[in-house]
């Protein structure tokens, strides 16, 4: 979210069409029908292998000013059977930071006796990078009538405009890797640093040479392993290899000492608050007359400061955008509120704006969240945050305020930002880098209470109530996804049938409501009945049941065939499920299974009890998750855990005739 003011590019953003028609691809040199004979041998169980991914960092000093292009090269393999259909393509990315300049692309598939046909004709599109108004996309080309062993070759240039966010080096797509290569060509007067992050770092190798008055960094990394994506991870930046390289520091021809660009994060600092220093300096009549209004009879700066985050919640739209600079620099706050709406950084604007207004401390704060696996202190560069809050701060405490959450009570943070760095922007000259504190478990609760009968209509089938209460995440989360969604009323029960499933694939939601508390800690909760067709078994004189209608942590049992990423939870959290069933008349209990009770470390923990009054039986079962990482070395200890609980979940209640 910075720029280095050394020079734009004059070539200016090239718009590329929604269906590319850009320069065929130069008739290149045939591939190595040895080498792609030995690959395709070597790596048969795939369905494509990157022959080559190679990238060139060139920074340039010309004409008194400093330039970056990348030139880049990715080369593939189809392999398997399947590859042709939906391997058949490859792209580059797009944006105001990484302009596409050049791109081409070209197939060459294998041909009877020898040899290859080439096909520089294919299919190009982009495809938008996320949602809002964005121009970032990925620039695509598509071949058909390729088979295995065909090979695909795409190259590209990039101009990158702002020096502060040069490129980052992504060996992998998932598939495996036979060569890979960064080079960074610098002038020896611009220092530069690397960071590698990732799994399997340890097989890049670096070099470094000096020639022609440059420095050559150079990373190159061989017979990298296929990887599937993983789940439970907030994004593959935690697990696909990567080399960040940014500018340290520089000294111009002419200059007598170094200027510090990205050395630390007080620098970085400085490269970001150039963007905000100037924002919001006069008043506008218009608003200040608003937050007289929403503050009216207020005493203390917290009801101050609550009234105007609840105001900024109810009346302001979140759109994101990401066109040019605009997806950086927040907004005028008295031109967000004549739209009312914004994006992350246009709301902060309004927050801080207002919150000054009413005399309290309110300042811009940049913030990564958990897609972003980097810190401020690591990486001292714009990339480290991807989100902008409005920082509070009330005596010693500092909260935090984010528009882009319509249900958060005052205080409460997005469950993906716990545990990152916040850099507030105090001044000029200070700022204070602060972590956003995680929630205890006994803050995000959900009590779910089933009361289910075997049906008068069919033995077979099971009928039933049901009360879900949240409390905290799952309350907000939940309450922003109705709130905001425009589903129609078939879709919201598709999602509410989907959230309160239980017991089997049979079940069946026959009505529900639900409830939404807008003050407050905003607490939801849904009702309902239900059916599941099926689901009591009947022997002779006896009913069995299996009580355990939802299975908490049985899906955390962790596929660890070459994982080395750590295994991810949104945010901690205490559950409480109390099933209760009706006996039937002229029926008896004669199994109740046996309490049990287990635990992984202290990560997470159950309890499982089972009690009759010869009416009912009540199941009570309770969890807490109080981690929101499980690392690679206790995975066997998880797994071994879930095995044991899924075992108590496969009891099952008898009732028999008297």
């Amino acid at each position: 979210m910075a720029l280095l003011n050394i020079k734009f590019l004059s070539s200016g953003l090239r718009v590329l069409p929604a269906l590319l028609l850009l320069t065929p691809a130069l008739h290149a040199q045939q591939p190595d029908t040895a080498l792609l004979s030995r690959v395709k041998a070597q790596y048969s169980n795939e369905n494509a292998v990157i022959i080559n991914s190679s990238e060139r960092l060139i920074i340039s000093y010309d004409g008194g000013e400093l330039t970056a292009i990348s030139k880049i090269k990715k080369e593939k393999l189809l392999i398997g059977d399947y590859a042709p259909a939906n391997d058949n393509y490859d792209y580059v990315f797009d944006d105001y930071f990484d302009k596409l300049t050049q791109f081409d692309a070209i197939a060459y598939t294998p041909k009877k006796g020898g040899g290859f046909t080439e096909d520089s004709k294919y299919q190009g599109y982009s495809g938008g990078a996320g949602g809002g108004i964005s121009e970032a996309r990925s620039v695509v080309a598509k071949f058909t009538g390729l088979k295995s062993g065909s090979f695909v070759r795409v190259t590209a240039t990039q101009e990158h405009p702002v020096l502060s966010v040069l490129p980052v080096f992504e060996v992998s797509e998932g598939y495996p890797v036979l060569h890979g290569e960064f080079e960074v060509v610098a002038p020896e007067f611009v220092q530069m640093k690397f960071v590698m992050k990732g799994e399997n770092t340890s097989l890049i190798k670096q070099s470094r040479e000096k020639k022609e008055g440059n420095i050559i960094y150079r990373f190159t990394i061989d017979n990298l392993p296929g990887h599937k994506s993983f789940d439970h991870v907030p994004s593959g930046l935690y697990y696909n290899p990567q080399v960040i390289g940014y500018i340290h520091s520089f000294r111009l021809p002419g200059q007598t000492k170094d200027s510090l660009f990205l050395s630390d994060a007080e620098h970085l600092y400085k490269n970001q608050y150039k963007y905000v220093g100037n924002l919001n300096v006069k008043d506008d009549t218009t608003l200040k007359k608003m937050v007289k209004a929403i503050t009216k009879g207020d005493v203390t700066d917290r009801q101050k400061a609550e009234h105007i985050y609840d105001w900024v919640q109810k009346n302001m739209h979140y759109i994101a955008f990401e066109i040019g600079l605009g997806g950086w620099i927040p907004r005028e706050a008295d031109t967000v509120c004549k739209k009312m709406y914004g994006d992350c950084k246009d709301m902060s604007s309004v927050l801080m704006k207002m919150g000054r207004m009413a005399g309290l401390k309110t300042y811009f704060a940049w913030i990564g969240t958990n897609y972003k696996p980097y810190t401020f202190e690591e990486t001292p560069i714009p990339m480290v945050s991807n989100h902008m809050i409005c920082a509070l701060q009330l005596g010693n405490e500092w909260l935090f305020m984010d528009g882009t959450h319509a249900n958060l009570p005052f205080g409460a943070n997005r469950d993906d930002i716990q545990g990152k760095q916040a850099m507030v922007a105090i001044d000029k000259d200070n700022f204070k880098i602060v972590t956003i504190p995680v929630v205890a478990a006994d803050k995000n609760i959900t009590v779910d209470n089933t009361h289910i009968r075997i049906s008068e209509d069919n033995y077979r089938d099971l009928k039933g109530s049901f009360n879900i209460t949240y409390q905290g995440y799952k309350a907000w989360n939940l309450a922003y996804h109705f709130g905001t969604s425009t589903k129609d009323k078939e879709e919201r029960e598709k999602d509410v049938t989907k959230i309160t499933a239980r017991g089997s694939n049979k079940y069946e939601l026959d009505k529900y409501s639900l409830k939404m508390t807008e003050t407050g800690d905003k607490e939801m909760a849904i009702t309902g009945d239900f059916n599941i067709g099926g689901y009591v078994n009947n022997v002779g004189k006896e009913y069995i049941i299996n009580m355990n209608l939802l299975r908490h942590f049985a899906d955390d049992y962790i596929d660890t065939n070459g994982r080395k990423a750590a295994w991810y939870h949104d945010f901690k959290n205490n559950t409480k499920e109390v099933v209760v069933l009706d006996i039937p008349a002229g029926y008896k209990v004669t199994h109740l299974p046996r309490n049990a009770q287990g635990k992984f470390n202290d990560m997470w923990n159950y309890s499982i009890t089972y009690k009759t009054d010869g009416k009912t039986i009540t199941l009570t079962k309770e969890y807490t998750l109080n981690t929101l990482t499980i690392a690679p070395h206790y995975f066997a200890a998880n797994n071994k855990a879930v095995k044991e609980l899924d075992q108590q979940y496969k009891e099952s209640v008898v009732l028999t005739a008297k």
